[in-house]
């Protein structure tokens, strides 16, 4: 279907981190070793202004409010055990809608 013609593997596992992925109601965070669901979220969600950072760019918080107040999607990519105080409040989904 479309998600393999965006990149995903067809495997039932690969099918079923799709799933999860798309569907949860937090954000994903993917551990990919292999770097196929990240090449697949990248083409998947480019047509949707996909921006890309990690939290040791100096442009992060930048890039990060830009997404937040324009709605585009955000892969943080490289991500380490603690993370960015900046983004607990993202995490939880407690932020207020204004306009």
């Amino acid at each position: 279907g479309e998600w393999n013609l965006q990149g995903l593997p067809t495997d039932d596992l690969s099918v079923q981190n799709g799933i999860l992925t798309t569907r949860a109601s937090r954000f994903p965070l993917m551990v990919d070793p292999q770097g196929q669901g990240l090449q697949w979220t990248r083409d998947k969600e480019m047509p949707n202004g996909l921006a890309e950072t990690s939290s040791s760019d100096r442009s992060f918080r930048n890039v990060l409010e830009d997404c937040l107040a324009y709605g585009k999607p955000l892969l943080l990519s490289n991500v380490e055990e603690e993370l960015d105080p900046v983004l607990d409040a993202v995490l939880d989904k407690a932020f207020v809608r204004k306009g």
